[in-house]
């Protein structure tokens, strides 16, 4: 370690561990109180520094309860509401719940959307930890990149290992799908997915905006006759009612993808998912029993139990 790099963790260890002022510190290391601030400027810079904001405070006790008991939850992260930016807000969130939970060697098991994409663009975990991350369907490698925040480490921490399935999502027949499975490369990652430590998944609302529209897997057309059909969200990509029961839908026997149904012996499967236009979505995967946390904002919280 450089002399300058351990000036910086000191002062910052200074200033927000043991309280001192910028004078103080200034004093104390024989500087001027200027030098002091550009050092902690990059020491926020360089994620010396890293905030986390402890949302226990902000939850209402009462509300997570009823929530976890009605639907059999083990946990429940609940974010404030914003028109802003609720995706970022969600991912954020999502992203300390996981680094909080991190221990040596841990497995991470990739959904498919943007919600996961964003949480694995915020991760910053430390470099003594190995965590290896798998992804539960075909397709992830084609979204990931664009999500990742300038900070993270996602892709240069030489202590995270990816498998990544080689394959499309939807690929064009239910006997391709099938092959391609059961393909050695594809077969491998599969047989890892059950020894995963985490699971994060996204739930998608039956509209336009869901990711399998913006990667042009299905039409809103599509997801006109999928709402027609009962379908209330979708995991994975596979569509279920509000009850959460899986719709029978021909899309479902063309993914290259993790069936849903393995997702309720997994440990600690984590859904990311906010924004009232979720509702539905959100209520059939807790009904289904397919996630063990939810990580939602305060107005979806309000509207699981009215």
């Amino acid at each position: 370690m450089t002399y300058e790099n351990s000036l910086i963790i000191n002062i910052a260890w200074k200033y927000y561990n043991e309280g001192m002022t910028q004078n103080e510190i200034a004093e104390s290391l024989n500087l001027s109180r200027m030098k002091v601030i550009k050092y902690l400027e990059i020491a926020k810079a360089s994620n010396i520094i890293q905030f986390k904001i402890n949302l226990d405070q902000f939850a209402d006790m009462d509300l997570q309860t009823k929530i976890k008991q009605q639907y059999h939850l083990e946990d429940l992260y609940i974010v404030p509401s914003s028109s802003k930016n609720l995706l970022d807000s969600l991912s954020k969130a999502a992203a300390q719940y996981i680094e909080d939970r991190i221990t040596s060697d841990t497995m991470i098991n990739v959904g498919y959307g943007q919600a996961v994409s964003r949480t694995l663009g915020h991760l910053n975990i430390s470099t003594k930890y190995k965590v290896t991350f798998v992804s539960l369907s075909g397709g992830v490698r084609f979204y990931i990149p664009t999500a990742i925040d300038s900070s993270s480490d996602y892709y240069s921490n030489p202590n995270y290992s990816h498998y990544i399935m080689p394959a499309p999502l939807v690929v064009s027949t239910e006997s391709l799908a099938k092959q391609l499975i059961n393909e050695k490369p594809i077969k491998k990652i599969m047989e890892m997915i059950p020894y995963s430590t985490i699971t994060i998944v996204g739930i998608g609302a039956v509209n336009e905006r869901a990711t399998i529209v913006k990667e042009e897997y299905l039409s809103t057309s599509d997801m006109e006759i999928i709402k027609s059909m009962g379908a209330a969200g979708d995991i994975l990509s596979q569509f279920y009612d509000i009850n959460g029961q899986i719709i029978d839908y021909q899309l479902h026997k063309q993914l290259v993808s993790t069936d849903i149904h393995l997702l309720k012996s997994l440990n600690h499967v984590v859904a990311v998912a906010g924004g009232l236009e979720k509702k539905e979505a959100i209520i059939g995967a807790l009904r289904g029993g397919y996630i063990d946390v939810l990580i939602t904002d305060e107005a979806v919280a309000r509207s699981l139990i009215e």
